[in-house]
């Protein structure tokens, strides 16, 4: 599953790098997460919906200076999923794929939060300001 979304934003580069610069705030966002729980610096242990109950991961989360990287370990099924967050000038790129056989419903979900997330990501990331007074 191969995967690419634009998020357009009323934000500059440097805001967005600021705001994703926060690996909760990264992981509540942008997956379809259930429950999140951190396992050590820059390693989360994720609960995400799936066709027999919950799908459980292992995040690890990269952060250079350009993109932000979420590598997913899902335990259950076997498999791997990757998705790269790239901050532009009043844009995010996300791009995203997996090698594992598709969930229908981890699929659905992720659809609906991205389809969310272009209607809701301008009001989330000014939150995300004011509550880090950035």
């Amino acid at each position: 599953m191969d995967v690419q979304y634009t998020l357009d934003v009323e934000y500059s580069n440097d805001v967005l790098l600021a705001v994703l610069s926060d690996p909760d705030f990264v992981i509540r966002t942008f997956l379809p997460e259930k429950e999140t729980k951190k396992e050590q610096e820059n390693l989360y242990s994720v609960t995400m919906p799936g066709t027999l109950g919950k799908m459980r991961a292992i995040v690890r989360y990269i952060n250079n200076s350009e993109s932000i990287t979420l590598i997913v370990n899902f335990q259950k099924p076997k498999g791997v999923g990757k998705m790269i967050i790239k901050p532009e000038d009043r844009k995010i790129m996300i791009t995203g794929s997996a090698s594992i056989l598709t969930d229908p419903v981890l699929s659905f979900s992720m659809s609906r939060k991205m389809s969310k997330l272009k209607k809701e990501i301008n009001e989330i990331i000014r939150l995300e300001r004011i509550r880090r007074k950035i």
